[in-house]
């Protein structure tokens, strides 16, 4: 018997949370978790991040119980082709341990990149880079000369 949770939710919290627990072979079976950060799961599950585009702000599953919520308090079930497809993100993260990397903490140039992001337009046009070590050279030769 398997027991499968599931939840993802893009405001406030901005979670992924996914359980993953086989009794079949083993009633004492340990249960696997895991729970990413929203922004960085959907970097690599983009399609995670379409699930829940518009009103939508939480998928949830559990075994046999599914909910769509939306931001005015309405849910209603997901449909066959997203839990198929939650499962599969849940047997990734907790069986084939697809997404441990993203339980790292972000390294320097991530958090550095990040920082960029939130604070910069990516439409603004690139600042101009100066060659100093060129110019440093141009004055000595002006210099000489």
């Amino acid at each position: 018997m398997l027991t499968i949770k599931f939840n993802a939710i893009d405001i406030d919290g901005k979670i992924v949370y996914c359980y993953f627990r086989d009794i079949k072979d083993n009633p004492k079976s340990p249960a696997v978790e895991r729970t990413f950060s929203y922004d960085r799961f959907i970097e690599r599950e983009p399609e995670l991040a379409k699930l829940l585009e518009g009103d939508i702000y939480s998928l949830y599953l559990e075994d046999n119980y599914t909910e769509k919520k939306s931001v005015d308090g309405t849910y209603c079930q997901l449909n066959e082709e997203e839990i198929t497809y939650i499962k599969s993100l849940v047997k990734k993260a907790c069986v084939d341990i697809e997404y441990d990397d993203l339980l790292r903490p972000p390294s320097i140039d991530d958090q550095i990149d990040s920082f960029i992001k939130e604070f910069f337009d990516e439409q603004d046009e690139p600042a101009q880079q100066k060659d100093f070590l060129a110019e440093f050279f141009k004055e000595i030769e002006q210099k000489q000369e």
